[in-house]
């Protein structure tokens, strides 16, 4: 019997994980191959052997990074001896690009011949034109999440593809809250607001008290509302958790999916989530609270966008609350919260536009398509490939061949 190609995969934060382990279950239907690399609980989930355990890896500014980069330049020099030893038939790095653009840049210099790809990108969501040349000669294909991405990468000489987003495949935007609640023993005919504190320690440690306290103000003018609580990790669980389980009007979930889906409205902590509340068209408050530095930061990167909240970035407007910092507060999250889900006309306004940002990820079938690109490159077959690709606008029967 032959040896099943290894395929590493290489994800160092939470929305990263998720997506390698979407990518890998579909992955593993057009090819058999033995998933390995450095991960966290999703990716271990889908069958991979976890190498390097990246939860926690992932940090916010370069402050909260500075005290993790000796250790990571560890793991990265580990794992440049590993491919080096076990050469896989295909490297997939997933976002995560304060270290995978590095990672990779060393990797081709060390291993010239070994395959590699880039799924999202870094910074894939920015629309302002930037040289993207520097992933050139790095890499051999890049998979990316947005349309204008991929046209900036290949006006770079990039072979890029743009593959749509994988939230679609989780929310198909039609889903009623009503089966979710029944799954989950939620009630039925009341509201439901969920909480997603975010899934760095960090993120939680900031906002989860904020979001804990706003539910309990809310609960003075909603007596009958109800409140979902994310768990993001389901193999560990924080002190905070535990007081939230504590609460008879809180019921934490591990799966974010049946979150959203159950809730009428999410107050989300910056990030994909808050992209995903757009997939499944539930109305959203964004709220951030960190360091100052991280906050600082960003504002003097000058990242080409005056909005935190992905769905306004995505329409180049705000469109959705953002409660940032100082005004990440139990109070004012519960005013947000309690005038949002009075207010039916600003709710169905919401909705008409995050149905747009909706429209602007694409089709369901990402995770597939960048599961083809990747049995095309392990297969040897990416010459196959068409130069150019628009799958995420054209529905296809089955996918799309790469051989």
């Amino acid at each position: 019997m032959s040896k099943k190609p290894e395929v590493l995969f290489v994800a160092g934060d939470p929305s990263g994980d998720l997506h390698a382990a979407q990518m890998a279950h579909e992955l593993t239907k057009l090819v058999s191959v033995r998933l390995t690399g450095a991960g966290g609980p999703r990716m271990r989930e889908a069958g991979f052997i976890t190498d390097f355990d990246s939860d926690g890896w992932s940090a916010i500014g370069v402050w909260e990074a500075l005290p993790k980069g000796l250790y990571l330049l560890g793991r990265e020099r580990r794992m440049l001896r590993q491919v080096a030893q076990r050469k896989p038939a295909l490297v997939v790095v997933v976002d995560f690009g304060a270290f995978n653009v590095r990672f990779i840049r060393r990797l081709r210099r060390a291993c010239p011949e070994q395959r590699i790809m880039y799924y999202f990108p870094p910074s894939s969501w920015q629309r302002r034109p930037r040289d993207w040349s520097f992933l050139r000669e790095r890499v051999d294909v890049v998979a990316t999440p947005f349309r204008w991405s991929a046209e900036q990468l290949r006006a770079s000489g990039v072979r890029a593809y743009w593959v749509g987003h994988p939230a679609i495949d989780r929310f198909s935007g039609q889903d009623s809250p009503a089966a979710y609640r029944r799954e989950h023993g939620l009630p039925q005919g009341q509201p439901v607001i969920g909480l997603m504190p975010g899934s760095r320690g960090a993120e939680r440690k900031f906002i989860g008290p904020q979001l804990l306290g706003a539910a309990r103000l809310l609960r003075r003018q909603l007596p009958q509302a109800h409140f979902l609580w994310s768990l993001w990790h389901p193999e560990k669980r924080r002190r905070l958790d535990a007081v939230a389980a504590a609460e008879d009007f809180i019921t934490p979930l591990t799966d974010s999916r049946a979150l959203i889906l159950a809730s009428d409205l999410v107050v989300v902590a910056s990030g994909t989530a808050t992209l995903e509340c757009a997939a499944a068209l539930r109305p959203l408050i964004m709220v951030y609270k960190g360091s100052w530095a991280a906050l600082l930061q960003a504002r003097l990167m000058d990242l080409g966008t005056d909005y935190f909240a992905m769905p306004s970035i995505i329409a180049q407007r705000r469109i959705v609350p953002e409660l940032l910092q100082k005004d990440c507060n139990s109070q004012r999250i519960a005013e947000e919260a309690l005038a949002l889900h009075t207010d039916e006309a600003r709710r169905g306004e919401m909705l008409e536009d995050l149905a747009g940002v909706r429209a602007e990820l694409g089709l369901p079938g990402a995770s597939r398509r960048a599961a083809e690109i990747a049995a095309a490159l392990i297969s040897g077959d990416i010459d196959d490939l068409p130069d150019e690709l628009e799958w995420p606008t054209a529905p296809t029967a089955g996918g799309v061949s790469v051989s």
